[in-house]
């Protein structure tokens, strides 16, 4: 559910050296995301790429019709690109 998978960002940013996380998580037709951040990483600009939005530090969305893999690989490009600008 969407909770579990805030929680579960959440609770990433508690490792050591972890400054940001996104959960996918496979809902409806599609896939949802939850990412959170300490604050360096802006989230809400890497997930704005997939269609979601919200904050610096907390950030979700949900792309339609898309498998898990096809999402994992968009954020993994959002990602790149973020550290490219």
């Amino acid at each position: 559910s969407r909770v579990t998978a805030a929680k579960a960002a959440d609770d990433l940013l508690s490792l050591q050296g972890v400054q940001a996380s996104v959960v996918l998580y496979r809902q409806g037709d599609g896939v949802s995301m939850s990412g959170r951040s300490l604050g360096e990483i802006n989230v809400q600009l890497i997930l704005e790429k997939l269609g979601g939005g919200g904050n610096a530090t907390a950030a979700g969305g949900h792309v339609p019709n898309c498998g898990l893999e096809t999402v994992r690989q968009r954020l993994l490009e959002s990602i790149d690109n973020y550290y490219a600008t």
